[in-house]
C-alpha cells in the first residue's frame, strides 16, 4: 500500500487547499486535477520552465531541469518545476497566479451592424381548436408560423399543447430556420439573445447581444484554463494522444468554462438561460476540435487532415452548453486556418474591394488571408511561442506587471501593464525590446549582442550581462531580474521571420508586391497591442506597408457577432469559403529560402 503524504498548496489571493496525496504523484497533474491555474507551456515536458512553484522552509531534491531553468539562488530558495517534482514527503508549496489578470482583448471592428437573425421571435395567435377546424396543434403552430416544414423536439411537442391552452393561443414563439425552439407568454418578445464566442488558444472572449435590436449587451472574457494543458495547440493536441482521457479532460475544461461564463452574462444582466436561443462560436480548428471533443491527431501530422471545416450546427443540449437553442460553429478554411480566420476577413471586409488587402492574425501560428473581391489565398507560419511570451525567459502573457513596451530613449525604459510593478515581459514587450536594441546598435543585424566595447558611448554598459554563459540585456534589476536574453533575441527571430516569409509567399503567388497592398490589417490580442514601429524596424512587416496598417482588434469576435446577427452574412461566408485556397508552407521550398533570408533583424 502507497505511502500518504500531506500537501498544503497557497494559491491565488490567499487561497489554500490542503490535500492527501500518494507517494510519487506528479505536482503539476495534482495542480491540474484539483483546478489550480499554473502556466505549463509545454504541457509539462520540462522544456518552458513556466510551471514555477515554491517550495516552503524545507529542502528537497532538484531535477536536471530545474537547474536548466533556475538560478542556484533560486533553488536554494525552494523553487521548483512542478512537472519534475513528484512528492514523496509532507510539503507546502506556493503557486504564483497571474493568469486571472491576463489582458484579454475585446473590442474590435466599430461600424453598424446588419440585424437580420437566423432566429426569429414573434408573437402570434392561433385559431382555437373546434369541430369545424381539427388541425393538429403542430400543424396550427406551423401554419400560423408560416413554416411548412415544422419541426418540434420530441421533448418538447409533448408540452405544446399545455403551453399553447395556458396562454389561450396567444403567445411568442422562438424558431431557428425551420425548428420551434420556445413557446412562451406574449410578453416574452423582448427575451431573445445570442452569444457571439471567440475561443483563443490563450483567451475567450463571449459577448450577449440582443438578437431584435443587435445591441451588444455585456462581454465577459477570460483565460482558456485549457492552458493548465500546454500553451499551444500542438501541446493539447499531445495531451490527447499521451492520456487516455486526454480529450474529455480539454473537451470538459472548455464546455464548464463557457457555461460559467454564460452564467456570469445571465446573473449581471438578469437574464435567463433559456432565452438564449443561438451561439455563434469562431475558433482555430484545433479549439474546434476539442470543443466537440473530435480526434486531433491528424491536424499535427502530415498531411494535416482536420475531420472538418465545415459550417457545423448542434443543439445546445447536445454539446452540454447551457442555452435554449443552437450552437452555430463557423466554418474553417484548414487545420492552421480556422474560423477565427474566417471571422476576421468578414469584420475587416477582405472581400470588398477590387484591390487586394492583407489580414495578419498574429501569434502561436501566424495566420494571414491576402484578399480581394474574387478570391482570398491563406497560409499559416509557426511563428513560435515567442509573441505569447513563451520560450522567453522572463516571458508571461498579457497580465498586469507585465512589461509591454520599451524605450531606451526614457530614464524608465519600460512600460507595465496597469503601470505597477514588473513581474516579467509579454510579447509586445519583447517585439518592443529587440526592435530597440536593434535601433540604439545593441545588437547587430544578426541579432547578435554586442560586447560591451564595441558599445556606443552613450549607451549604460551596466545593462549588459552575462548570466549563466549567455549575454542579457537587463530591463529591470531593482526587486527581480528582468532581462532580454540572447536566446530570446534568436525567438524573435525565428517568429519574424516566419511572418515575412509568409507575406512574401503570399503576394508572390499572384505576382504582386507591397506597392499592389490596399490595406493590411492586423488582429488579435498580441497584434492589437503591439508596436508598429518595432516590426517595421525588425523587418517583420515590409516598410512598405507602414502606412497602411490598421489594427482591427478582436475581429474574431467582431466577425462572430456578425454572423450571429445576420443571415446575409452568414451567406456571404459561404462564398468566401468557396473562394479560398490554402498554401501548404512546409512543402515549398522557397518558403525556407525566404525564411533564411528574412532570419537578419533589418
Amino acid at each position: 500500500m502507497s505511502n500518504k503524504y500531506k500537501l498544503c498548496i497557497n494559491y491565488k489571493y490567499n487561497k489554500r487547499l490542503i490535500l492527501e496525496v500518494n507517494s510519487g504523484e506528479n505536482l503539476l497533474e495534482i495542480l491540474r486535477n484539483n483546478q489550480i491555474p499554473i502556466e505549463n507551456s509545454c504541457s509539462g515536458k520540462g522544456n518552458c520552465g513556466k510551471c514555477m512553484v515554491k517550495v516552503i522552509n524545507k529542502p528537497i531534491p532538484y531535477s536536471k531541469q530545474d537547474i536548466k531553468h533556475f538560478s542556484k539562488e533560486q533553488i536554494d530558495n525552494g523553487f521548483r518545476l512542478a512537472c519534475t517534482l513528484k512528492i514523496n514527503e509532507d510539503l507546502e508549496i506556493i503557486v504564483p497566479y497571474n493568469n486571472e489578470n491576463m489582458k484579454v482583448l475585446i473590442s474590435g471592428v466599430n461600424g453598424m451592424l446588419d440585424v437580420d437573425p437566423t432566429v426569429k421571435k414573434q408573437i402570434i395567435k392561433l385559431d382555437k381548436p373546434r369541430l369545424e377546424d381539427q388541425r393538429s396543434e403542430h400543424n396550427r403552430l406551423s401554419d400560423a408560423l408560416r413554416i411548412d416544414d415544422l419541426k418540434i423536439d420530441i421533448n418538447y411537442l409533448c408540452k405544446i399543447e399545455d403551453i399553447l391552452k395556458e396562454e389561450n393561443y396567444y403567445i411568442s414563439a422562438t424558431t431557428y430556420k425551420n425548428k420551434l425552439l420556445h413557446l412562451e407568454g406574449k410578453n416574452k418578445i423582448k427575451n431573445n439573445y445570442g452569444l457571439a464566442i471567440d475561443i483563443g488558444t490563450t483567451t475567450i472572449a463571449m459577448y450577449i447581444l440582443n438578437l431584435n435590436t443587435g445591441e451588444e449587451i455585456d462581454v465577459v472574457s477570460q483565460v482558456n484554463k485549457q492552458r493548465n494543458y500546454g500553451a499551444d495547440v500542438i501541446s493539447r493536441i499531445f495531451f490527447t494522444m499521451e492520456n487516455e482521457d486526454g480529450s474529455k479532460i480539454l473537451r470538459d475544461s472548455i464546455i464548464n468554462q463557457l457555461n460559467d461564463m454564460i452564467g456570469i452574462l445571465c446573473s449581471n444582466n438578469n437574464i435567463s438561460s433559456n432565452n438564449i436561443y443561438n451561439a455563434v462560436i469562431a475558433g482555430n480548428t484545433t479549439m474546434i476540435h476539442l470543443l466537440l471533443k473530435l480526434p486531433c491527431k491528424s491536424i499535427s501530422l502530415a498531411p494535416f487532415i482536420p475531420i472538418s471545416t465545415k459550417e457545423l450546427e448542434y443543439e445546445g443540449k447536445d454539446l452540454g452548453i447551457d442555452i435554449n437553442g443552437v450552437i452555430s460553429i463557423m466554418p474553417g478554411i484548414a487545420s492552421y486556418v480556422g474560423s477565427d480566420i474566417t471571422a476576421g476577413i468578414i469584420s475587416s471586409n477582405l472581400t470588398k474591394n477590387e484591390k487586394y488587402s492583407l489580414l495578419l492574425d498574429l501569434g502561436t501560428n501566424g495566420e494571414m488571408a491576402l484578399g480581394n473581391k474574387d478570391e482570398v489565398i491563406t497560409c499559416s507560419t509557426a511563428a513560435g511561442p515567442a509573441f505569447e511570451g513563451a520560450n522567453i525567459k522572463y516571458g508571461i502573457g498579457g497580465v498586469k506587471g507585465a512589461i509591454c513596451k520599451v524605450d531606451l530613449s526614457k530614464d524608465k525604459v519600460y512600460e507595465t501593464i496597469e503601470n505597477i510593478n514588473p513581474i516579467g515581459i509579454c510579447g509586445s514587450g519583447v517585439l518592443d525590446g529587440v526592435g530597440q536594441l536593434l535601433k540604439y546598435n545593441i545588437i547587430d543585424e544578426t541579432g547578435r549582442i554586442y560586447d560591451i566595447d564595441e558599445l556606443d558611448e552613450n549607451i549604460s554598459n551596466d545593462r549588459i550581462v552575462e548570466i549563466d554563459n549567455m549575454k542579457q540585456f537587463i530591463l529591470e534589476n531593482n526587486n527581480n531580474i528582468i532581462s532580454i536574453t540572447q536566446k530570446d533575441i534568436r525567438e524573435v527571430q525565428l517568429a519574424k521571420a516566419a511572418i515575412c516569409a509568409g507575406i512574401q509567399i503570399l503576394l508572390k503567388e499572384r505576382n504582386l508586391n507591397v506597392n499592389d497592398i490596399e490595406n493590411v490589417y492586423i488582429g488579435g490580442g498580441f497584434g492589437n497591442f503591439m508596436n508598429v514601429d518595432s516590426c517595421i524596424e525588425i523587418g517583420m512587416i515590409p516598410k512598405e506597408l507602414k502606412d497602411k496598417i490598421t489594427s482591427i482588434g478582436n475581429c474574431a469576435g467582431h466577425g462572430a457577432k456578425m454572423y450571429l446577427l445576420s443571415k446575409n452574412i452568414r451567406d456571404d461566408t459561404k462564398q468566401i469559403i468557396n473562394k479560398s485556397t490554402y498554401i501548404e508552407l512546409s512543402k515549398r521550398p522557397d518558403f525556407q529560402e525566404y525564411f533564411v533570408d528574412c532570419i537578419t533583424l533589418e
